[in-house]
């Protein structure tokens, strides 16, 4: 469901963008005085409609790194035109490069002008629109809890706080008395249990994982499905919203015989071929700047350019695990083996700066070549600081079940890893990732990667 809104908010955003520029065009026309030509021979005969596309696909491409197709609802209508003039600010400046160096696709200063702003004012309105009609006025999927614990108001004080995300908070039962629900009054499961669903008229009924429902709620569940109602654990609507797997709710039982957390030997076999490929292809277009990094590492401060690390690979077999150095050579010995910190004072100067453009991650393509890592999975972790995490998180093995990888969907979300609870939540998001690993999974994951690197989010 939300990648349908999101479709059709780009949809709608093409449209709009094209039909301003075009609308702006018939005004320069109709007008005279500028052009003196027709609307339609101006279409005819000078073409502008790639020069508009390419304009469209900028304007897209920003809407993207300013992570407006995240942020669907319109809470502020100022800050929505600030976002757009940051954008098409950006545009011009792509079309004044291109003009200079005289590449098509230059739409004429008088059409760029206009068009922008009457794009800029059209958006504000649609995306207005969007948001207040079809997020706010179609589309809820009702959902009735049953059970009260932390993850059941977690996940019921995000739906209202995030109604852009299509859900609503239609009622929530409890065997006992429940105060202050968020976004609805907890009522007791009665005997009336079934005709309160009726009228509620629920998408989908979650069920806390921790209820251990009594034999007569268990039968009015089941009467409920027979009547093609959807019940369903907590736990799967918790993934749907967070993109993560709860630890809270995943048991021993689900991990043993669960067939989710073991991906198909396919998938395993065809990442290994396309990461290999693309190891090929990074090493062949990245060496030159490989050699002139080791250089500035070995100038900058003594010791070897190349760091070599043992870290956990899959199965949780050691290896060695390559980085360009950014620390200097004792740092390990100072301070034991623990995780950079901001502003870290072990970091070095040509560190600081090789961490936060992720050049040195470059030699882990060579681990990617040798079989031990692979272009997306959970980070390799360190065997010393694994054994300290596994007293506070015992699941933090289940990372190992697939090859650890030089980027990931836990390393996207940018946690800090600076206390249990964020490292717990990185698990949550790797095991997320081994539920659902598909190809088209992992080309998203280094498409965001991308961009993670390009506005240097997480580095430190």
């Amino acid at each position: 469901m939300p990648r349908i809104r999101t479709l059709l908010l780009l949809a709608g955003d093409i449209l709009v963008l094209f039909a301003s520029f075009l609308a702006s065009a018939w005004l320069i026309t109709a007008w005279g005085g500028i052009w003196e030509i027709d609307f339609l021979f101006f279409l005819t005969e000078d073409k502008p409609l790639p020069s508009i596309a390419f304009v469209t696909a900028t304007v897209i491409t920003g809407f993207y790194f300013l992570d407006l197709y995240e942020k669907i609802r319109v809470p502020s209508q100022r800050r929505l035109a600030e976002d757009l003039i940051l954008v098409f600010g950006f545009t011009f400046l792509i079309q004044s490069f291109i003009s200079y160096a005289r590449v098509p696709f230059v739409l004429s200063r008088y059409l760029m002008l206009l068009g922008s702003v009457v794009s800029i004012g059209s958006l504000v309105l649609w995306r207005s629109l969007y948001s207040s009609l079809l997020l706010n006025s179609l589309g809820y999927q009702r959902v009735i809890f049953i059970g009260d614990s932390p993850l059941v108001r977690q996940v019921a004080s995000f739906i209202l706080n995030n109604p852009e995300r299509g859900f609503q908070v239609a009622a929530a039962f409890h065997p006992a008395p429940v105060e202050d629900f968020p976004g609805c009054h907890a009522a007791v499961l009665d005997s009336n249990f079934l005709g309160s669903v009726k009228s509620l008229a629920p998408d989908l009924i979650a069920v806390a994982p921790d209820l251990q429902p009594s034999p007569a709620l268990a039968n009015d569940l089941l009467r409920c499905s027979m009547q093609g109602l959807s019940v369903g654990s907590l736990a799967d609507l918790y993934e749907e919203l967070f993109h993560r797997v709860s630890l809270e709710a995943l048991s021993t039982t689900q991990l043993i015989f669960s067939p989710a957390f073991r991906p198909k030997p396919v998938l395993v076999a065809f990442q290994s071929i396309y990461g290999r490929l693309f190891a090929i292809l990074g090493l062949l277009l990245t060496w030159p700047l490989m050699i002139l990094t080791a250089i500035a590492v070995r100038l900058d401060s003594p010791g070897p350019a190349i760091l070599r690390q043992t870290r956990l690979g899959q199965g949780g077999v050691p290896f060695t695990f390559l980085k360009f150095r950014s620390m200097y050579v004792d740092a390990d010995a100072r301070s034991g083996p623990v995780r950079a910190q901001e502003n870290d004072p072990r970091i070095t100067r040509v560190g600081r700066w090789i961490r936060l453009t992720r050049l040195d991650e470059l030699p882990q393509l060579i681990n990617v070549l040798r079989g031990e890592m692979t272009l997306v999975g959970p980070r390799p972790e360190m065997p010393e600081l694994e054994k300290r995490l596994l007293a506070e998180i015992p699941l933090y093995t289940q990372r190992h079940r697939i090859k650890p990888g030089i980027t990931g969907w836990a390393q996207l979300h940018h946690e800090p890893e600076d206390s249990i609870a964020s490292t717990a939540k990185k698990l949550e998001y790797d095991l997320f990732y081994i539920k659902n690993m598909t190809p088209g999974m992992d080309f998203l994951t280094l498409f965001h990667t991308f961009k993670a690197v390009l506005f240097r989010k997480g580095a430190r």
